[in-house]
């Protein structure tokens, strides 16, 4: 075979050699870009158990489907302000079952409290607490009665108690009611952590600004609530009262 006839042959060879390596890496680019991938939830650095979730500790990546987990969340409502109920390492992606959501209580009463607010429990009897009929989920007022002491007119006393009454509260949510609280994860009709109880206190979702006002009042004089019809979300500016204005 003729020297031309072997460098024919060879840039033949080159060619389909070129020809199929440019086929395969177009291949392999084609089945990289074709890989189909779901935005979720990873954690940016350590979230401990019962920690409330900000911007910060998450951030969004594009992972391939058949690596993403059936509970990872993908929407940064459902993360954002929610509560952890177990630790979420940095890097693990954040899963649903991992939270609580906003409006939930999860497992113990202290993830019923709302932002804001705080659970104050309160001693009531069948005459301050609704006869016993108040049952989680309600929403009362609490109305504080107290004695105040003012100046006596009667030169001989220094000072005599006038009884007042005032609302500290409006639309309290109940949170409990002795030791009975509704666990939102169980199934609709389950009574998991209900326990018979005697009634004796009600747990209520109280303002930061009004936890003092509560707490002054159930030591130095007597609290009842006002229960509320759930549809009836209405606050008013309500003065105190003395035993001479209900005369009026």
């Amino acid at each position: 075979m003729s020297n031309k006839k072997v460098l024919l042959l060879a840039l033949i060879c080159g060619l389909l050699a070129a020809v199929s390596l440019n086929f395969y890496l177009q291949s392999v680019k084609e089945a990289a870009t074709n890989i189909k991938t779901k935005k979720v939830a990873v954690a940016t650095a350590r979230i401990p158990a019962r920690t409330l979730v900000t911007t910060d500790m998450v951030s969004f990546k594009n992972i391939p489907v058949e690596y993403v987990h059936g509970n990872a969340i993908s929407d940064s409502s459902q993360v954002i302000g929610h509560t952890t109920r177990a630790e979420v390492d940095i890097g693990e992606q954040i899963l649903q079952t991992k939270l609580v959501p906003k409006e939930s209580t999860g497992t113990t009463l202290a993830y019923g409290v709302p932002l804001g607010l705080r659970a104050v429990s309160i001693p009531v009897n069948e005459w301050t607490g609704i006869s016993g009929l108040l049952t989680p989920g309600d929403r009362v007022d609490v109305i504080g009665r107290y004695d105040l002491e003012i100046a006596s007119p009667d030169p001989n006393v220094n000072t005599v108690k006038k009884p007042v009454s005032l609302v500290l509260v409006q639309n309290s949510e109940v949170l409990a009611v002795d030791q009975n609280y509704t666990d939102p994860s169980a199934q609709q009709g389950d009574k998991k952590n209900q326990t018979q109880g005697s009634n004796k206190t009600v747990t209520l979702a109280i303002p930061v600004d009004k936890v003092q006002d509560v707490v002054m009042v159930c030591d130095k004089g007597k609290i009842a609530l006002a229960l509320r019809s759930p549809a009836d979300k209405s606050e008013e500016q309500r003065r105190f009262k003395d035993d001479l204005q209900l005369l009026k």
